[in-house]
């Protein structure tokens, strides 16, 4: 099923990092001894390394290790046995910190790319309570009446048409929220502020919010409980 699945997506994947073109890629045989590597070499552009323990060749960013993500475990608690719905994986290093914690995950991806290196870095780091869905965030928030233990969007909310409303349409899902996302900065023309966006959360029900520190960056992590 996942043969299929790809080859009806190569077409439609961005050649950026990639030296041949994307059908040929999946046409292709590996005359090489099975390995990981191989299947990280399929799609060029990662941005984010694996585990060491993987013994692979990826990006450079170690998602896998993200403060921002075990600073959210903390303020959570014990994720052993939660359900926790993440909103844009990018490349799983997120998702393989979730379930390390104990949580069994559902990660929606809107992007092709991503997605399919979702399903590369789940087969690499050996995810079993992680489900990829490929497809739009927003409209499966609405179509869902699904409860989760906790909702992470990091850096997800600027793939709302409405980052503000999305608040609402979280809190339908979940009683607890980490959201990390880029904020505008004093003298800045920016739709997303700060102060409207903990005001949106005020009004959605969260009233434990906390912020995590910083430093004079734009990014701004909060988590919030009801």
């Amino acid at each position: 099923m996942i043969v299929s699945m790809l080859r009806k997506l190569r077409d439609m994947l961005p050649k950026r990092g990639a030296s041949r073109p994307p059908a040929e890629v999946f046409d292709s045989y590996v005359s090489s001894v099975p390995r990981l590597q191989n299947a990280i070499d399929v799609i060029g552009g990662w941005s984010c390394a694996f585990p060491p323990a993987c013994g692979v060749s990826a990006g450079r960013i170690e998602a896998f290790d993200d403060a921002r993500i075990r600073w959210a475990i903390d303020c959570f608690g014990s994720l052993e046995g939660r359900n926790v719905l993440e909103l844009s994986p990018g490349e799983a290093g997120h998702s393989f910190l979730l379930e390390s914690a104990g949580a069994r995950v559902e990660a929606i991806e809107p992007s092709r790319a991503a997605f399919i290196r979702c399903l590369v870095a789940k087969e690499v780091m050996r995810l079993s309570r992680t489900r990829f869905w490929l497809g739009d965030m927003e409209a499966f928030l609405r179509d869902t009446d699904k409860r989760y233990d906790l909702v992470v969007a990091c850096d997800a909310l600027r793939r709302f048409a409405d980052p503000l409303a999305a608040i609402a349409l979280l809190a339908r899902h979940a009683d607890a929220l980490y959201i990390h996302t880029q904020v505008a900065q004093r003298g800045e023309a920016s739709s997303l502020r700060r102060d409207d966006l903990i005001a949106a959360l005020h009004e959605a029900g969260f009233t434990n919010i906390r912020e995590a520190e910083s430093g004079h960056s734009s990014g701004l992590s909060i988590f919030a409980r009801k």
